[in-house]
């Protein structure tokens, strides 16, 4: 191991400035990609749940939403979101994960749960939270949705598309102008014999 690092060492003793000079700036060059693909890989990623009937009405979630909190390091409602799950679950089902919420003014019915507000400029949080950390955030809501999709912040969808026609004008993916990013399938599933669950990757 020793002689493996001197060699190359010994070698450019020998060589010429200008050779000497390119093999740094290559050395320089790799190590500076190394560093940023480490800074990317503990970079948060952001998961998007999307439920929607086979027209693309919202659907409820279910039970496949609870699996996913469990694997989520933090989750990240919108105000409507997070009201519908305080109303719907008395005294608050997510105590054991750290839950975010975009809002337009702090309206915390929760002060005693691990539940933190964003009421300022939510794109500049989330970007600073995104690089920040690591792990898996996992986003509900439609006001979230469009915040995560038009910004870019969004790392991979997943779609549950149950079995149901809902015949509204209301669609699961509304107020949506995107970023331009290109998308791919990564998964299709049928669970539970009904609903498809697809997973988008963002390229």
């Amino acid at each position: 191991m020793h002689i493996q690092r001197v060699l190359p060492v010994s070698f450019l003793r020998y060589a010429s400035t200008s050779y000497r000079n390119s093999v740094i700036h290559a050395v320089f060059l790799w190590l500076l990609a190394d560093i940023t693909d480490k800074k990317k890989s503990v970079m948060k990623q952001i998961t998007l749940y999307v439920y929607q009937t086979i027209d693309g009405c919202p659907a409820r979630t279910d039970k496949r939403v609870d699996d996913a909190v469990l694997k989520a390091d933090c989750l990240l409602l919108d105000e409507e979101t997070y009201l519908d799950v305080f109303v719907n679950h008395p005294g608050w089902p997510l105590t054991e994960k750290e839950t975010f919420v975009v809002a337009q003014a702090d309206c915390n019915l929760t002060e005693k749960q691990p539940v933190k507000f964003i009421t300022g400029d939510a794109v500049a949080e989330l970007s600073r939270m995104k690089t920040a950390g690591d792990g898996v955030m996992v986003a509900y809501g439609e006001r979230i949705t469009a915040v995560l999709l038009n910004s870019g912040l969004a790392d991979e969808i997943v779609v549950i598309t149950l079995p149901k026609v809902a015949g509204s004008d209301e669609k699961a993916l509304r107020h949506i102008t995107g970023d331009g990013a290109m998308w791919v399938v990564r998964s299709c599933k049928v669970l539970d014999g009904e609903k498809v669950r697809t997973v988008y990757g963002r390229v």
